[in-house]
């Protein structure tokens, strides 16, 4: 049923028991709140954001429940997953919410899809593409699709454009995103490397230097392995091609243990074995120095990220990139007058004249969601806060549950307690010895479950915090409590905006609690509800993958199998090679040493 985005608030709020007071608190009144939800008024979106921010919820995911086409985040799992049916009435325009330049992608995809040249709908894609200076995320999503399709002169084109704009998109790279942002730098590989036709020295420093600068997070391990071979592929040209080979032969080691020999997407793949082999042949045509009229700039002289003071700014930036002019955006309904205060101060925009400069500039909810993400110049409006905790050295943690702490006291919202409860575990996870199967993470986790329970529905932002919520559970019967909870859950939101594999990152804290606390019954439950999701293996990703089978070791360790502690420490040590980080594998060192001390 399609719902208004007011209706929408209304009914998330009440399922997430936040007072009307509340909302008073934010500076909007009852009567305005009101008149917004029964459609009499519109919202400013400065107002929306801080009322998305006491809901916790995010314009992706307040877009998704409207049920309305033009709210909806086109990802490449949705193109290959849609009824196809449904793309081809929508590549004819039955959904007149739907750009033209959206039909032209879903024709292209059903063309793909049932095996059909795709040309066609390809140039014309490019025609448009190749026009825009900087693109936002349905065109790295179109780019991806027909990248495997495109001439070498092409792609470059495109390529070059993709790079300027990763800038736009610092610290934001979502589980549907890193399938387009991993086709297009495999795309990259297999065309400008593989290819010896296609080697130049311009061509693979641009290459590598992209991949090298392209955001990333441990958990996309794909990436991080195309980013460690890019980086000894660039030691090749300085002439240390021993120390190069030595530390290869140890990453394809690895690559080969986790069964990755091939990276791949829905859309392409690489082999790992074979690049790397041409390269120690052929190490001089990947660096030889050609004239070429379209040969690629030094990556450094592109333009560095850009900061902003609101969102106005940013959409000013994006409609200039798109080339949309202020006579486009009047034709379209909004006035030149309401333009220019927009681009110098956000509250003048009202939520459906935002709606409406989506539509034309093509953006995407997950578009705004990266714009609140983004850092920024003005950090003292909270609203433009953004919590990434993978970028804060581990000793800081504390510091941060404290200040969040403090923050909570002071505005109330959900989006603070939620940050402090993240740190506050974290700290405990990573810094405090023998912290997991302590009185400590008992108490906290009883304070996470009691604000989770008080609430109907759960989001992004409460997945993130649940993985600490079952610490407390101590009996069979409350774990298939829990659990009956979180496949309501999971069955009610679209996994787009959970991390792939929401079950294993809820469960495996509590897990690793119930087995150091020698209680293998409950551990045992633990594993048995973590296996009740069966996702797509075309879905999940090498780190999902390996999360799988960190919990099969477990499970063997519970089960005292004699060679369960050294596979999981060759595991974990697979898993610090291939993600480049020993963060993440320091925490499960210290959380485990009680069994290699045994």
């Amino acid at each position: 049923m399609l719902r208004t985005i007011g209706q929408v608030i209304n009914e998330v709020r009440r399922e997430k028991r936040v007072s009307l007071a509340e909302i008073v608190a934010l500076g909007i009144s009852k009567s305005r709140y009101y008149r917004f939800i029964e459609g009499e008024i519109d919202m400013s979106m400065i107002d929306m954001m801080s009322i998305m921010d006491a809901l916790t919820i995010s314009f992706s995911e307040l877009g998704l429940l409207t049920g309305k086409s033009r709210f909806q985040d086109i990802s490449i799992r949705w193109l290959m997953n849609a009824d196809i049916n449904e793309l081809t009435q929508r590549a004819q325009g039955v959904d007149d919410q739907d750009t033209d330049f959206r039909k032209l992608l879903f024709q292209a995809v059903v063309a793909l899809r049932k095996g059909e040249s795709m040309q066609e709908a390809v140039t014309q894609m490019y025609e448009r593409l190749v026009t825009i200076d900087i693109f936002t995320l349905l065109d790295i999503v179109a780019f991806a699709v027909i990248a495997p399709e495109l001439t070498v002169g092409q792609f470059k084109r495109l390529y070059l454009c993709y790079a300027r704009s990763m800038s736009n998109f610092q610290n934001y790279l979502t589980n549907d995103m890193y399938d387009a942002v991993l086709t297009i730098h495999l795309a990259a590989v297999d065309k400008l490397l593989v290819q010896p036709e296609n080697r130049s020295y311009d061509n693979s420093m641009f290459v590598i230097e992209t991949i090298l600068n392209q955001y990333s997070e441990p958990q996309f391990m794909e990436l991080r392995i195309l980013q460690q071979m890019m980086q000894l592929f660039k030691t090749t040209v300085e002439g240390l091609l021993y120390t190069t080979t030595s530390r290869m032969t140890i990453l394809l080691l690895a690559v080969k243990n986790q069964h990755v020999e091939t990276v791949k997407t829905r859309l392409i793949s690489v082999d790992l074995l074979p690049l790397w082999n041409e390269i120690q042949v052929s190490t001089a045509s990947f660096w030889i120095r050609r004239h070429e009229h379209d040969a690629f700039p030094r990556f450094s002289t592109l333009p560095p990220e850009e900061l902003f003071e609101h969102f106005g700014d940013v959409l000013r930036r994006i409609m200039k990139q798109k080339h949309i002019t202020p006579g486009m955006a009047v034709d379209a309904g909004i006035s030149t007058y309401k333009l220019y205060r927009t681009y110098n101060e956000t509250h003048y925009l009202e939520l459906e004249e935002l709606i409406t400069l989506m539509r034309l500039v093509d953006l995407m909810p997950s578009d705004i969601d990266a714009v609140m993400r983004r850092r920024v110049i003005n950090v003292t409006n909270s609203t433009w806060h953004q919590y990434n905790w993978q970028h804060v050295n581990p000793l800081g943690y504390d510091a941060m549950a404290r200040s969040m702490e403090k923050l909570y006291e002071e505005t109330h919202l959900r989006k603070d307690l939620e940050a402090y409860f993240e740190f506050k575990s974290l700290d405990g996870l990573f810094v405090r010895r023998n912290w997991l199967q302590g009185d400590a993470a008992d108490e906290l986790s009883k304070k996470i479950g009691n604000e989770l329970m008080g609430m109907e529905v759960w989001h992004a932002a409460e997945f993130r915090v649940m993985r600490y919520a079952l610490l407390h559970v101590d009996t069979k019967a409350g774990v298939e409590m829990w659990s009956r909870s979180i496949r309501k859950a999971l069955n009610e939101a679209d996994q787009q905006y959970i991390q792939h594999n929401a079950v294993l990152d809820i469960y495996e804290w509590a897990i690793l609690r119930a087995m150091l606390l020698h209680n293998k019954e409950l551990a045992k439950s633990l594993l048995k509800e973590s296996r009740v999701i069966n996702n797509n293996p075309a879905d999940v990703p090498l780190f999902g993958r390996g999360q799988r089978r960190l919990f099969e070791l477990y499970e063997d360790l519970i089960d005292e199998v004699p060679t369960a502690r050294r596979q999981l420490q060759e595991h974990l040590s697979d898993f610090v090679i291939l993600s480049g980080d020993s963060k993440f594998t320091d925490a499960y060192q210290k959380i485990l040493r009680p069994y290699w001390e045994k």
